[in-house]
C-alpha cells in the first residue's frame, strides 16, 4: 500500500493534472484573467489538450529534478565505508561492507550510490573474488545511466506530440476559415473567416513555444542528472577500489578459472531447462491424457446414446415395415382367397352345367343310338320290300321311293348329331 501511495506521488500524470487544473483555474478566475491569455491558452479545445500535455512533461522534469536534488543531498554523506588504513582485505571482508551499506540507507535513505555499492560487494561476495570488480563496476554504471535515459520516454513523447497537435490546431482553423468562406457575403463572412485563421495561428503558435520551452527545461534537467551520474561513479570508485586484495594469477589460471566459470554456468543453466522442461513435459502429458480420458468418455456416451437412438429408431422403423407388410400380405390372402372361392364357384358352375350337358349329350346319343337300330330295322324293311317290289316288276318306281326315303332318314340323322 506504501509503495503503490508513493508511486502515485510520483507520477507526472496527477502533478500535470493538479498544475493544469491550477492553472486554468488562474486564467478563467484569478489572476492570469487577461485577453491575450484566454487567445492563447484558451481559445480552442486544441489549446487546453497542448497546454495539459506541457504541464504533465514539466511535471515530469520537476520530479526528475527534485530526484537528483535528493540524491545530492545523500551523496555529500560519504564515504560510506570506514576508511582506509593501507591494508588490503580478502574477498571474505565484503559480508562486513554489506552491514555498512545498510546502516547507510537506514540513515540516509536508498539511494543510487548505495545501490551500486550494494551490488558491487554483493558481486564480490558472490564470487568470492575481486579481480572482475571494476568491469562489475563499469557495468552498473552504464546500468544506471541506461534506466535514467529510460526515464525520459514520456518528455521525449510529448516533445514530439506537442508540434503535432500544433499542426492539428492549424488544419482545423483553416477548415473552420474555408467553411465560413461565402462569397456572397465577403464583409459578413471575412470576420468569422479571421477567426478561424486566428485559431490556427494561435494554436501553431502556442505549440511551438511550450515544445520549446519544455525541450530547454529537459536539457537542463538531463545535463543535471548526467553530472550527478558521473559523481556517484566516481564516489563508488573512490570507496571501493583498492580495498580488496587481488591474488596474483598467471594469464592461463585467469583464462582457465573464466572457462570454468562459464562452464559451470552452462551446465546449472542446462540443467535447469532440462528440469523445467521435464516439469513442463509432465504437465503436459497429464492434462493430454486427462484430457483425452475426458474426451473419449464424452465420446463414448455420446456413441451409445447413438447407437441406442440409433437402434430404436430402426427397430420402431423395421416393425413399422413388418406391420405393413403383413396388413398387405393379409389383404392380399383374403383377395386371393376371395377370387379363388369365386373361381371354384364358378368352376363348380361350370361342372354343373357341364354336367348338365353331358346328360344331355348322352340323351342325344341314346336317340341317336335307338334311331340308328330304328334305321337298321327299316334297312332290313326295305331290303325286304326291293326284293317284293322285284318280283312284282315296280322296280324304278320303289327305288325312287327308296332314294326318297334314305334321303330323309340321313337329313333325321345329321340333326340329331
Amino acid at each position: 500500500m506504501k509503495n503503490s501511495l508513493s508511486r502515485l506521488f510520483r507520477s507526472p500524470l496527477l502533478w500535470g493534472g493538479l498544475f493544469s487544473t491550477a492553472f486554468y483555474a488562474a486564467v478563467h478566475y484569478g489572476p492570469l484573467h487577461h485577453p491575450q491569455i484566454l487567445r492563447y491558452f484558451a481559445g480552442h479545445e486544441v489549446e487546453y489538450i497542448t497546454t495539459v500535455m506541457f504541464f504533465i512533461g514539466f511535471a515530469a522534469m520537476l520530479l526528475k529534478h527534485l530526484n537528483v536534488r535528493k540524491q545530492r543531498q545523500v551523496l555529500k554523506h560519504t564515504p560510506v565505508f570506514e576508511p582506509r588504513t593501507g591494508h588490503k582485505f580478502d574477498a571474505s571482508y565484503a559480508a562486513n561492507l554489506v552491514q555498512y551499506v545498510k546502516q547507510y540507507e537506514k540513515k540516509y535513505g536508498a539511494s543510487i550510490l548505495s545501490q551500486r555499492l550494494a551490488a558491487a560487494v554483493q558481486f564480490v561476495k558472490r564470487s568470492s573474488s575481486a579481480t572482475d570488480l571494476d568491469s562489475e563496476l563499469r557495468y552498473l554504471a552504464d546500468e544506471d545511466s541506461a534506466k535514467a535515459d529510460a526515464d525520459y520516454g514520456l518528455v521525449r513523447l510529448i516533445l514530439w506530440a506537442v508540434p503535432m497537435l500544433g499542426f492539428l490546431g492549424t488544419v482545423v482553423g483553416i477548415t473552420m476559415a474555408l467553411g465560413n468562406l461565402d462569397l456572397n457575403a465577403i464583409s459578413e463572412s471575412s470576420k468569422m473567416m479571421s477567426a478561424g485563421l486566428m485559431v490556427a495561428f494561435d494554436t501553431t503558435a502556442l505549440a511551438i513555444a511550450l515544445d520549446v520551452a519544455l525541450f530547454f527545461v529537459q536539457f537542463l534537467v538531463y545535463r543535471e542528472e548526467n553530472d550527478l551520474l558521473y559523481d556517484i561513479e566516481k564516489a563508488a570508485d573512490n570507496e571501493l577500489r583498492g580495498r580488496f586484495e587481488i591474488a596474483p594469477a598467471s594469464e592461463d589460471n585467469t583464462q582457465v578459472a573464466a572457462v570454468r566459470t562459464m562452464l559451470e554456468t552452462v551446465v546449472k543453466t542446462l540443467e535447469d531447462f532440462a528440469g523445467r522442461q521435464a516439469m513442463l513435459w509432465e504437465r503436459s502429458m497429464l492434462a493430454a491424457q486427462q484430457h483425452f480420458n475426458s474426451v473419449a468418455e464424452q465420446k463414448a456416451d455420446t456413441l451409445v446414446k447413438s447407437l441406442s437412438l440409433a437402434l430404436n429408431d430402426g427397430l420402431g422403423h423395421h416393425a413399422k415395415i413388418l406391420a405393413q407388410t403383413e396388413s398387405q400380405i393379409l389383404d392380399k390372402s383374403g383377395e386371393m382367397t376371395i377370387k379363388f372361392t369365386d373361381a371354384l364357384r364358378a368352376n363348380a358352375a361350370g361342372m354343373l352345367s357341364l354336367k348338365e350337358e353331358s346328360v344331355k349329350q348322352l340323351e342325344t346319343i341314346q336317340d341317336v343310338l335307338g334311331t340308328s337300330s330304328q334305321l337298321i330295322r327299316l334297312e332290313e324293311r326295305l331290303n325286304g320290300n326291293l326284293a317284293a317290289l322285284a318280283q312284282t316288276g315296280n322296280f324304278e318306281e320303289t327305288v325312287n321311293a327308296l332314294a326318297a326315303a334314305i334321303h330323309l332318314l340321313n337329313g333325321k340323322h345329321r340333326y340329331a348329331a
